[in-house]
């Protein structure tokens, strides 16, 4: 069925759900993204201001299985999440009926760190209900599953979009993925939604709110795995770059929510610092994974706009990849030779296909615009080496006390 016929049959089976023909009812297209799903409102509000308008979702069944979101939907909603409902489901012919949540992302409150403040203090304690639910059957999100992802970084982005030869790219790969498997499976197992950012978290009051809360969508990719996951996806978006004072403070919050689910899973509670590594570390695989995603997405699924949303990433990539000293010879590879290819093969992409940005710019990668990451890879320095100082001291005054008691039982023996 061609993607018109789809409209076409999405709107009728709609309608006669309503007991409307299609001609009666309005349906507008509200969005596609990265998958091969489309989202469409159905107007029944123009119809009788008493009924709220409804969300339509085509996702050709071929392509995409909607079993796991209604699975999700329903769960997640029982436990007590802000998900929408889901109305209707069409196994046969991919199609949703769900609650419309408007149209306000997080992402258009965001307007200064203020307001990022509140919203992510809200999103971080969602992140916190989520992951206190037992992932029950999620596909696990294990080393096989993420070492499949980084490898579309040098499959999609190093051969196919940038053609670098071999002798270009990073020599230690597998030892880098062996380094960032070892440290997503250091950390507790949770419930992951694997998309959760502020284009994925809406503003809507519902009729039992006093205030507009923050809702959930967006879902139907959750899996089991490393908790660090969501949280970086949260605070390293395709948006913004947020001040270091900020995403300290965010991530410390998320660290203090977190210290129970280390204790309950035998793991020893992370310092301000060992956790910050460790939410870092899951970012580069992460940054890493959409890299590669976006130039397939541009190359094999002909969604060209992604491309301007590389730089943004990249600068993500190299800003967490400040507090990974041991991953220092691949932050040296990614300077002197990704960052250069990448903004060179981007500025004839855009000049090709004539890509800008919302402000009109071209998209492309200013090898000076990471000021802030001398001072951010400093500071990282000053933290690891008061650790370390502090680990030595606590390691002195241990041996102080056991040399202690070791001469007042000599002395003791001694009378």
């Amino acid at each position: 069925m061609t993607s018109d016929a789809r409209r076409q049959a999405l709107h009728a089976w709609a309608a006669a759900r309503h007991d409307l023909t299609p001609e009666a009812v309005r349906m507008s297209a509200v969005a596609d993204d990265a998958s091969f799903r489309r989202y469409f409102r159905l107007h029944l509000e123009e119809l009788d201001p008493a009924m709220p308008a409804r969300i339509l979702m085509d996702a050709p069944p071929e392509k995409e299985d909607s079993h796991g979101f209604v699975a999700i939907a329903r769960q997640w909603r029982d436990a007590g999440l802000p998900l929408p409902e889901v109305f209707a489901f069409d196994e046969t012919l991919g199609f949703l009926e769900l609650e419309d949540l408007g149209d306000t992302p997080l992402m258009t409150a965001l307007t200064s760190t203020e307001h990022a403040d509140h919203y992510y203090g809200e999103a971080i304690g969602l992140l916190e209900q989520l992951h206190q639910l037992p992932p029950g059957n999620l596909p696990a999100y294990d080393d096989a599953r993420l070492s499949a992802e980084l490898a579309l970084f040098p499959e999609w982005c190093l051969g196919q979009l940038l053609d670098m030869p071999h002798d270009r790219r990073y020599a230690a790969w597998n030892k880098l993925t062996d380094q960032l498997l070892a440290a997503a499976s250091a950390q507790p197992v949770v419930s992951v939604h694997r998309d959760f950012h502020a284009q994925n978290l809406f503003l809507h009051q519902s009729a039992s709110q006093h205030q507009p809360r923050l809702w959930i969508i967006d879902f139907q990719d959750a899996v089991s795995g490393p908790e660090n996951y969501d949280l970086i996806s949260l605070l390293r978006d395709r948006h913004w770059r947020w001040p270091e004072p900020a995403m300290a403070r965010w991530i410390e919050q998320a660290r203090l929510a977190a210290l129970p689910r280390y204790a309950a899973a035998g793991l020893p509670a992370p310092s301000p610092l060992e956790y910050r590594q460790s939410v870092e570390r899951m970012g580069v695989q992460r940054n890493l994974k959409i890299l590669g995603i976006f130039a397939r997405l541009t190359l094999r699924d002909a969604k060209p706009r992604y491309l301007t949303l590389m730089p943004r990433f990249l600068g993500h990539l190299r800003e967490g990849l400040a507090f990974c000293p041991e991953l220092i010879s691949f932050t040296h590879w990614l300077d002197e030779v990704l960052t250069p290819a990448l903004s060179l093969r981007l500025a004839e992409e855009c000049e090709a296909r004539d890509l800008r940005l919302a402000n009109g710019e071209r998209p492309e990668i200013n090898l000076d615009d990471y000021d802030e990451l001398a001072a951010l890879a400093d500071r990282a320095a000053r933290l690891q080496r008061n650790a370390a100082a502090a680990s030595a001291k606590s390691a002195a005054a241990s041996e102080e006390n056991k040399e202690s008691a070791a001469n007042t039982d000599n002395e003791s023996g001694s009378h």
